[in-house]
């Protein structure tokens, strides 16, 4: 490369940085933006996002139900709060309570979610949604 063009590639290049530098603010904030919703959009995390706070509400709607309906059942059949059921086990000197209770209300809650999702899905045709985004 022969010294003027060694010359027009300096100039070229000072002038790339010396444009950039007097790009307006407004640009520079328009294009960061627009590669942060190009991120959003490309990983779907708005969806996820709303996903997971419905599935936060969903899950504190289902917990009431339990509370509510299906835990005050379970006691009448049980004799008493069904949270509260367990049995001790014991070898020598040593013992242990296993609260069986607690487990058996974590999983009613647990399965009546994954009913009300389901429904939920069902009921708004979400499954339906996916199936046509994959074609």
């Amino acid at each position: 490369m022969n010294e003027s063009e060694q010359e027009k590639a300096a100039v070229g290049k000072h002038d790339k940085r010396h444009h950039t530098a007097l790009r307006e603010p407004d640009d520079l904030v328009r294009e960061q933006v627009g590669g942060f919703v190009h991120f959003l959009h490309d990983y779907a995390v708005v969806g996820l996002a709303v996903g997971f706070i419905i599935g936060l509400q969903a899950q504190t709607v289902v917990k009431q139900l339990v509370d509510s309906f299906v835990t005050p059942l379970l006691n009448v059949l049980l004799g008493e709060s069904v949270q509260r059921k367990s049995f001790t086990i014991a070898s020598g000197n040593h013992s242990g309570q296993i609260t069986w209770g607690k487990f058996v209300y974590v999983l009613f809650n647990f399965i009546f979610v994954m009913i009300f999702i389901y429904l939920l899905v069902k009921l708004f045709k979400f499954d339906k949604l996916a199936a046509k985004k994959k074609k």
